[in-house]
């Protein structure tokens, strides 16, 4: 394709040659080198593409990405823009009156139809307007758009469209906005119609035809000063939504009017030529013209005399303009004369024909440029519209029930088995979820946690952030912490993350007080001993229950939610791949929600309920000896040990030789067992045990070893109590322990190794199953099946293709007939060939796309129930959402109707549940249910595991009270740095005093030892009968409130 051409201009260099000495020579032969057309500028080809644009823009809302050239004309009320306007119409359209003027932006419409008879007009739009009935009729609608507009300062920022044909017109489009007004006193005017006109001016797809009058001087054009200003103010001074247009001149022609008082003005040739010369200068691309030559006026003749000379207009004005020049040529001519010649490169830029074609040049040049990228973007267009068509069609398709049924499984299997990848990460499915984008640090997880819209708000005394576990005093932190995990891995680093808190956290210190009440059950005659035994039962179980009841509320959200994570990932990789058709099937996808989560919250559940019973039996039966059993077993394993640390060193064939030593020892140990008549296999096994174990006695694992508390427990002395808490302690440490393995091998066997293979696990009265055994009402119901509406999105697609393969067709017409500008009859005849050529490919395109639709609707039946007149059903059940064809009654389709009577309460809730999502339609209000069921078992959940005296709110007193704490002792810090700043200089003034004075150290040393002495005496009873703890313990009775 041909180069854009550039809006005519005139440099510096061209200017100072225009305005050089008389030179006829050079004048005659420069003359030809300017380039103005003479033959018609539009084709009418080229205006059916900008239309086709136009209005694909119009009816996708496309107008910025889809920016179609079209021409704006703006200036002063005074400038001539009436005037111009009716030059394209040829005909009188301008009315004047006090108070009346124009409201709106005027867009005009000109049509070329050969049809017509020579002067005959036809109005399109307004359909039953006429020519000469044109100014009147727009006086009235402007006072209708006054009044209708009143509160906006009658002013409308919408066109009014004005469509007219006429066999001497060329196809084109121009707006017309209301003129600039410098002297209005009425401020809110001023502003509305700056208003309009900066709104179409900062329009970059606008080309502007500014109009100022010929004898004005620049720095006197209120207009174009203003429309400047308009164009490139940042921000916009009159709220224009569009950036400043920094470039506006360069998209922008200015039309000189009134140039017949500038001839008046102007009798010589070398002011003249000045005087032009600068207007130019200041508006490079600009022109000149008379519109009506002195002293004729339109106002003072018929309708009919004005239309004639409207059409002899163009020769009077160059008629004019000739004799104009003659004159000042004339004057010049003479051997004496002091004046310059006409300058006649300026001749060209005058005249009503030059001003109409260079106008319509502005736009044909900016559409021309425009043409790669519409072309670009139609392009587009259609691919986008194809892949919705398809969309659409597979959409219509899957309304068969049959088809919904069968996509159902599929996505319940898909969904079944790459959930359970998904938690092993399986290299099946790590292209499916990268770890770049679906792995998560523990800091993620916890932020993604807390803007659960499920969590439950816990306070739990042993709880340590992301943050708070990375700034450990000691140095020693999680590893994994910041490692980016998928999958089950979540779960081990969760273990590591509550085994640290729990392992971290120092439990409360209690008093005496405190231990004494516990012992309060007395035995009466049996025994005279305080009841320790007792009190140490309600400490550890204090402990324990302190420690790890809202731990496991909390652990038990964190595996909730994980679970929950992990079927998110997996149902939005789903939907957004090879199920993206099911992704408004809001019903159905509820439904597999809700059994994911009903499947899954019994498996934690069962874990949930097995923590509990160890909870219990660890807090309330601490007997034989757990401390010395456990003690036991670890030594039990020191040799096995040393085995495998021996292995580690050793090479090879020492590997061998040790392997072979044991296996020698085991069968010696064993063959005198044999022969006392043992059966093989029992001593085999013993021998071997024997052999590991370092012949450890059995017994020792069986019967306690330890005293569990002290026999001399005097009352009064309290002198049992720190051997009781030290036993106390152990018992806690080893039962913490216990407890934090009970809990990871219950949620690991119960929910962890289940999600892996939840792919095979069964699952009772399954979807799977129901939906086997559902009617196509009933799955016609659960997929809200609205045929008629999928079948007309296909098709607004099959209209919206052929608009744009027509917009597409026809620029690629207009970009040939611009690339053969001189085109032949053979050439008219072939572009008619390939015309038809397109046409019938876009026939073939359109019967195919037919076709397709026709055997989905015959596949659907939807034409016989089309020619039964059968009219779609429209449900309104319990005021809920609408559906369309679907059953006529209330069945639960999500229950068997062979179900039994006697099912359990879970399963009659669940069964509910289901009966409830199937009333919505749209995915807000199923969500919303959805989240109502949730969180109910969400908190069902929680509170699953307490046993008496239990509460979620256990642990916020002391959480408060510990934080009141922290910040008095942050503010008591703070008070003390401010007295110590402020008492410096006192203190070291002290210090000077006290070093200037005589000290005996002896005799200070000495009496301190004595007070220290008598102290001790004196309160020697009193310190044995309390609870001693030295000040540098750490552990169990050691975090204070």
């Amino acid at each position: 394709m041909e180069e854009v051409e550039d809006i005519q201009s005139f440099d510096n260099d061209t200017i100072d040659l225009l305005s050089s000495p008389n030179d006829q020579n050079i004048l005659q032969d420069n003359q030809e080198s300017c380039i103005i057309r003479q033959d018609p500028i539009i084709d009418s080809a080229i205006f059916k593409a900008y239309e086709s644009l136009r209005k694909i823009a119009l009816d996708y809302g496309l107008e910025r990405e889809l920016a179609v050239p079209r021409t704006v004309i703006v200036g002063d009320t005074s400038s001539g823009k009436s005037m111009l306007v009716q030059m394209f119409l040829r005909f009188p359209c301008a009315f004047s009156h006090a108070n009346v003027g124009t409201r709106c932006p005027v867009k005009y419409i000109l049509r070329y139809d050969p049809n017509l008879n020579d002067g005959e007009i036809r109005f399109i739009e307004p359909k039953h307007w006429q020519a000469k009935d044109l100014s009147k009729n727009l006086e009235l609608e402007m006072e209708r758009i006054e009044k209708a507009y009143r509160h906006e300062g009658g002013f409308r920022l919408e066109p009014f469209t004005i469509e007219i044909a006429s066999k001497h017109y060329t196809d084109f489009e121009i707006l017309d906005v209301p003129g600039l007004v410098s002297g209005d006193l009425d401020p809110n005017k001023r502003a509305a119609v700056e208003r309009i006109t900066e709104h179409y001016v900062r329009d970059p797809s606008f080309m502007i035809v500014q109009l100022k009058e010929a004898q004005q001087l620049a720095d006197n054009t209120y207009g174009t000063r203003r429309i400047g200003e308009l164009c490139t103010s940042e921000p916009a001074q009159q709220g224009s939504k569009f950036p400043a247009r920094k470039d506006y001149a360069e998209h922008t022609i200015t039309i000189q009017t009134k140039f017949d008082a500038f001839m008046r003005e102007h009798d010589n040739g070398t002011v003249a030529n000045e005087d032009i010369r600068t207007r130019i200068e200041f508006f490079p691309n600009t022109f000149f013209t008379n519109m009506v030559v002195s002293p004729y006026k339109l106002s003072d003749h018929s309708y009919e005399e004005n239309i004639e000379y409207i059409a002899q207009l163009p020769e009077l004005e160059k008629k004019e303009v000739d004799n104009w020049i003659n004159r000042i040529n004339l004057k010049a001519g003479g051997s004496d004369s002091k004046y310059q010649l006409f300058n006649q490169h300026y001749r060209p830029l005058i005249g009503i024909d030059v001003v109409r074609k260079q106008i319509q040049e502005l736009w044909l040049r900016a559409f021309r440029a425009a043409l790669p990228r519409l072309q670009d973007t139609i392009n587009r267009l259609i691919r986008k519209h194809s892949d919705e068509f398809e969309t659409a069609l597979f959409n219509l398709e899957q309304q068969d029930p049959r088809t919904v049924r069968n996509n159902y499984q599929k996505y319940i299997e898909a969904f079944r088995t790459t959930i359970s990848d998904y938690a092993a990460y399986r290299a099946e499915v790590n292209a499916l979820f990268p770890l770049d984008e679906y792995g998560r640090t523990y800091e993620q997880i916890e932020n993604e946690y807390n803007d659960w819209n499920r969590k439950q708000p816990l306070t739990w005394r042993a709880y340590l952030s992301a943050k708070q576990l990375k700034q450990n005093l000691n140095g020693q932190i999680l590893a994994t912490l910041d490692l980016r995990y998928i999958g089950a891995r979540h779960f081990e680093r969760l273990r590591q993350v509550f085994s640290y808190m729990i392992l971290s956290h120092e439990a409360l210190n209690r008093e005496r007080d405190w231990f004494e009440s516990s012992q309060s059950l007395l035995y009466g005659g049996v025994s005279d001993y305080e009841n320790t035994e007792k009190a140490v039962r309600e400490l550890l179980f204090t402990l324990i229950r302190e420690t790890f009841l809202i731990g496991i509320c909390w652990l038990t959200q964190m595996y909730t939610f994980l679970s929950d994570h992990f079927a998110n990932h997996v149902k939005s990789a789903l939907l957004n791949t090879k199920f993206s058709h099911l992704e408004e099937h809001v019903k159905f996808l509820s439904l597999v929600d809700l059994e994911y989560h009903t499947v899954t919250r019994k498996f934690i559940r069962n874990a949930v309920t097995a923590i509990k019973h160890a909870r219990y039996a660890k807090m309330v039966y601490a007997v034989h000896n757990v401390c010395g059993t456990l003690k036991n077993l670890v030594s039990s394993f020191s040799n096995m040990s040393m085995i495998i640390q021996n292995s580690n060193d050793n090479d090879n064939n020492n590997d061998s030789d040790n392997l072979g030593n044991k296996l020698l020892q085991v069968a010696q140990d064993a063959i005198p067992k044999l022969a006392t008549g043992i059966s093989p296999v029992a001593a085999i096994a013993t021998s071997a045990i024997t052999t590991v174990t370092g012949c450890k006695n059995p017994l020792d694992l069986i019967y306690a070893t330890g005293k569990f508390l002290t026999n001399d427990r005097n009352p009064q002395t309290v002198n049992y109590l720190p051997q009781t808490c030290d036993k106390v302690s152990e018992l806690y440490t080893a039962v913490r322990g216990q407890l934090l393995h009970d809990i990871t091998t219950n949620f690991f066997a119960n929910l962890v190794l289940e999600i892996q293979q939840y792919k095979s696990i069964p699952i009772e009265n399954s979807l799977q199953n129901r939906l086997n055994r559902m009617s196509d009402k009933d799955i016609a119901h659960m997929a809200n099946i609205e045929i008629e509406s999928s079948r007309q999105k296909v098709l607004s697609n099959h209209e919206s293709i052929k608009q744009l393969e027509q917009a597409r067709d026809a620029i690629e017409d207009v970009i040939a007939l611009i690339n053969n500008k001189n085109i032949d009859d053979n050439l008219y005849d072939m572009n008619d060939d390939i015309n038809n050529i397109k046409k019938r490919i876009r026939a073939t395109h359109a019967d195919t796309r037919n076709k397709r639709l026709r055997d989905i609707e015959k596949k659907l039946k939807i034409r016989q129930r089309h020619k039964k007149k059968q009219i779609n059903t429209i449900q309104y059940n319990n005021n809920q959402h609408l559906s369309f064809n679907v059953i006529n009654n209330e069945k639960q389709i999500s229950i068997d109707s062979n179900q039994d009577e006697d099912n359990s309460d879970d399963e009659t809730s669940e069964f509910e549940d289901e009966h409830g999502l199937m009333r919505y339609d749209d995915k807000t209000s199923s969500e919303t249910y959805l989240l109502g069921i949730f969180r109910k078992h969400d908190q069902e959940d929680l509170e699953l595991g307490f046993l008496n005296g239990d509460s979620l709110k256990a642990d916020v007193k002391f959480v408060e009270q510990r934080q009141q704490q922290q910040q008095k002792q942050q503010e008591q810090k703070s008070t003390l740095m401010t007295n110590m700043k402020s008492n410096v200089r006192m203190i070291a003034e002290n210090l000077e005093q006290i070093s200037s004075l005589p000290i005996n150290i002896n005799s200070i040393l000495q009496q301190r030892k004595d007070t220290s002495s008598d102290f001790v005496s004196d309160d020697e009873d009193d310190r044995n009968s309390v609870v001693e703890v030295p000040s540098n313990k750490t552990g169990l009775f050691f975090v204070h409130l």
